[in-house]
């Protein structure tokens, strides 16, 4: 069917809304390993000193000597550096030498399969809680704050934005073949998408040691992290894309040679597989890799990824031409229209499929940083295509000759710069944990248990001294309550009785915490039901002699 220069022009004028896609056609956002459960479980008080410990992910991980680290009360390391797999999505690290009673802090920082860092923490006590040095709380470090975080995310981005006005130029040329200063500007296009690739994954490379290590400059010239992210599956894909990239390069210098000979077949299928290659090197290391119906969610990726290319990178090199020129191209316009139209199909069906297993509910929408920035972006989608109506109707007043091809070049700049700031929400979102996996962290972190501590003085010999009080888990339902009892000094206080209650802000109780002297200075109790959430106060009697004893009062947030 015949595309008239008129309709052409309004395909031309619309498709910077293609921007808006990105909803669906930016790179898939990074899923990430949710830490569903530890041996020894997250808060636990265990009698004797475990001789490892556990850990299970939603997800395979990639380990290193530092991935997961045990320490001490005081802040030094006890583990053997050598986590190893043990199954079933289980990691473990063997302890060293016998375990002094007290709190020890689990932090780990790990690779998942979707090439995303992923750090946490959390504690378990031997014997009974105690205090811990600031160095045995190490900081959880967000991987893409600070320069490096940001100097890749910009890589990333630049890659993303490389690879799509490189895709989108050479199916310009391929399939739409411009003539004269078009077809020039096409092939100039290809050279700067190539070169705008190169540079933003050799940066991609050269900075994820130091992005999935300790997030420090100087790790950005350590050769060993190099190395190591050579080693690992994100490194050894941006290897493969510099080797496309350089059979590309080859490719193309013979391609020029023979240009004039026009573009065969073998040319197209040739530029598709490679194409394919290209965009296969993100969706091997990305969300698609990782998580339900990968086998699926991978193709469906690389295609997403092309059709993204061919409709907004050709639609650059189509705007260029259009600002450069009295009219439209107007036999390359009709051709790009019909490859513009099928990539708007293809887009919105990966795009929802996208969408759906990256968010899975609707409440996830409403519920999670991700599905509040997805629906932000869909906002400016729609806005996107409102302007793209106006553009319509400025396109038939100028072909009436009632307005001038300047006042349509503006709302073609309107829509670019809205279509800039929907890409930006775009690049937060490929940082950002998708929905699907957040609401599993929800469901998988545990209530983080409720401490207090509170100091007495009950006047007599040996009455001073700090009580450390932990609920666990701190929520409706079945809690263990621990008491720890501390002189001025640190060490463990021996007291003849200890009494505690609990009464509810809604008049429920006092109701009495039966805790039973486990051992010297740690008092306990397991399964006392808290009936109803809420703010509840804890009454604490702690008694030193025959006639010395304190009460000691402190509010609990229980819930």
């Amino acid at each position: 069917m015949t595309v008239t220069v008129s309709r052409a022009r309004r395909w031309v004028l619309v498709l910077p809304a293609a921007l808006g896609l990105l909803v669906a056609g930016a790179p898939p956002a990074d899923a990430h390993a949710v830490l569903t459960g530890s041996t020894p479980a997250r808060g636990a008080v265990v009698a004797e000193a475990p001789s490892r410990v556990a850990l299970t992910f939603t997800e395979e991980i990639a380990l290193s000597a530092d991935a997961v680290r045990v320490l001490d009360p005081t802040g030094r390391r006890v583990d053997d550096a050598r986590p190893v797999e043990v199954g079933g999505g289980s990691y473990a690290v063997d302890l060293r030498g016998r375990l002094p009673r007290g709190t020890y802090t689990v932090a780990y920082q790990v690779v998942s399969a979707d090439s995303h860092p992923v750090a946490g923490a959390f504690t378990f006590s031997v014997g009974a809680p105690s205090a811990t040095s600031a160095g045995a709380a190490p900081t959880v470090r967000d991987p893409d704050a600070g320069p490096v975080g940001w100097a890749y995310a910009a890589a990333r981005f630049g890659a993303y934005a490389g690879m799509v006005l490189l895709a989108g130029a050479v199916c310009f040329l391929m399939v739409c073949r411009p003539e004269g200063r078009e077809h020039r500007l096409s092939r100039r296009a290809v050279v700067v998408g190539w070169s705008v690739l190169l540079a933003c994954t050799l940066a991609l490379l050269v900075l994820r040691g130091a992005y999935t290590g300790s997030g420090e400059l100087g790790e950005v010239a350590d050769v060993a992290r190099l190395g190591e992210a050579w080693g690992t599956r994100a490194g050894v894909l941006f290897g493969v894309r510099l080797g496309l990239l350089a059979a590309g390069a080859l490719a193309w210098a013979r391609w020029r040679r023979t240009a004039a000979e026009g573009t065969t077949r073998v040319t197209r299928v040739g530029a598709l597989l490679l194409g394919c290659a290209l965009a296969w090197t993100w969706a091997g290391a990305e969300h698609a890799s990782a998580g339900p119906q990968s086998a699926v969610a991978v193709p469906v990726d690389v295609v997403h990824l092309l059709a993204a290319g061919a409709w907004i990178g050709g639609l650059c090199v189509l705007t260029l031409a259009l600002a450069r020129a009295d009219a439209p191209p107007a036999e390359a316009v009709a051709r790009f229209s019909r490859v513009a139209l099928v990539s708007v199909g293809v887009l919105v069906v990966t795009g929802l499929y996208q969408s759906w297993r990256q968010v899975g509910t609707l409440p996830a929408l409403t519920e999670t940083r991700f599905g509040l920035l997805l629906l932000a972006k869909a906002g400016g989608v729609a806005l996107l295509l409102c302007l793209g109506y106006v553009s319509r109707r400025w396109t038939a007043r100028l072909e009436e000759g009632q307005t001038p091809l300047r006042t349509l070049r503006r709302w073609v700049a309107t829509e670019a710069a809205l279509g800039v700031a929907v890409l930006a929400i775009t690049t937060v979102l490929t940082t950002t944990e998708p929905a699907r996996s957040a609401q599993s962290a929800t469901k998988a972190e545990p209530v983080a248990v409720v401490s207090v501590e509170a100091s007495f003085d009950s006047g007599g010999p040996r009455g001073r001294g700090t009580a450390d009080i932990v609920v666990d888990p701190g929520r409706v339902g079945a809690n263990a309550v621990h008491v720890t009892v501390t002189d001025p000094a640190g060490r463990l206080l021996d007291v003849p009785e200890i009494r505690a209650a609990l009464t509810s802000s809604e008049g429920i109780g006092p109701l009495p915490v039966p805790i039973r002297r486990a051992s010297e200075g740690h008092w306990t109790v397991s399964g006392f039901q808290v009936p109803a959430p809420g703010a509840w106060e804890l009454a604490l009697t702690v008694r030193t002699s025959d006639v010395d004893q304190v009460t000691l009062r402190r509010p609990l947030d229980l819930r």
